[in-house]
């Protein structure tokens, strides 16, 4: 009887989920099912890759709204199983605008990095004979995944529970905007530059180009979730993420500068490694800045919808974890 006096919004925002991020994460489920049955592009996804967090999401915000404690924990949880969800989202997303077909524009991407003394050939050739310094950046690249599970989980637990889910909001709306640009801006990426006679170069985050251009010319249509790759050049998702954790983790002052440093030196492996032109990496940048900004905006959005529920009936612990 408990839960029956709490609204639904309050619900979902005691397990740490704000109303915003609870949004963002409709629209992109929709835009990617929409995409999908548009293209005729679909992701294989096994049964229990989406079963488990939608349980778990569910679970969460049932049961949180009637506990007393370990506002936290539930947010960690939930915030955790939003990324789940979004994973693959963020896929189907990204393979579904490649069969658009658009003409590549890597020749455009080149020509505005040489206007800025930019060659990429020439970096990549000067860098991969540092052995040392590529494999500080191979680790670095390889952190990706890692820093976006891991962020919102351990700013819950910190007690950040509200910038815990800014990141991920903002994170959700970086991928739908780095999607967007990608439809009406695709591109090989550097991988294309790269004949023959450069074999030796390492490129372990390249686009696939010969799925790129199955996509494009429609003969490839099902894709196995475990098979899919970087097929977004431009914007860069590497350095859009490397900014929103590093924007994320900014006002803890023990973690600021471990988190800076590692996401610069990630920055820098998303075109040693990830084979992106310069100006993929300052669009990612961009596109990771606008969205964080907006989710902090959506934020406070949220707080003036929220007041008129003050008196909902809420356990102190939740009510203090809103606050936060």
């Amino acid at each position: 009887m408990h839960l029956l006096r709490i609204s639904p919004i309050r619900m979902v925002e005691a397990a740490g989920l704000s109303l915003p991020t609870c949004g963002l994460l409709c629209l992109s489920v929709f835009a990617a099912l929409s995409l999908q049955g548009l293209t005729g592009v679909w992701i294989r996804i096994p049964h229990f890759q989406w079963l488990a967090p939608v349980s778990m999401l569910a679970g969460v915000i049932c049961l949180s709204a009637g506990s007393s404690c370990r506002p936290r924990f539930n947010a960690a949880v939930t915030l955790s199983a939003v990324l789940t969800i979004q994973l693959p989202v963020t896929c189907a997303l990204a393979y579904g605008v490649q069969s658009f077909g658009l003409p590549l524009r890597d020749d455009l991407f080149v020509g505005i990095d040489r206007a800025f003394g930019f060659d990429w050939m020439m970096v990549q050739s000067f860098m991969v004979e540092k052995d040392v310094v590529m494999a500080i950046l191979s680790l670095a690249y390889d952190t990706f995944f890692l820093q976006l599970s891991a962020a919102p989980v351990i700013l819950a637990i910190l007690g950040e529970i509200r910038r815990a889910d800014r990141f991920v909001a903002s994170f959700i709306l970086c991928v739908l905007i780095t999607v967007a640009v990608s439809a009406l801006l695709p591109a090989e990426g550097a991988a294309g530059l790269v004949g023959s006679d450069k074999a030796h170069l390492l490129l372990q985050g390249a686009t696939p180009l010969a799925e790129l251009h199955a996509l494009r010319e429609g003969t490839l249509r099902i894709v196995r979730l475990e098979e899919v790759g970087p097929v977004i050049s431009f914007p860069s998702l590497h350095c859009a993420v490397a900014y929103l954790v590093t924007a994320a983790f900014w006002p803890l002052e023990r973690l600021r500068w471990p988190v800076v440093l590692l996401n610069a030196v990630m920055t820098v492996s998303a075109v040693t490694h990830g084979a992106h032109y310069a100006c993929d990496c300052v669009a990612g940048l961009l596109a990771a800045a606008v969205s964080f900004h907006a989710a902090g905006r959506l934020s406070r959005g949220r707080a003036r919808i929220l007041s008129p529920m003050r008196g909902a009936a809420l356990p102190p612990a939740v009510s203090a974890a809103l606050v936060s």
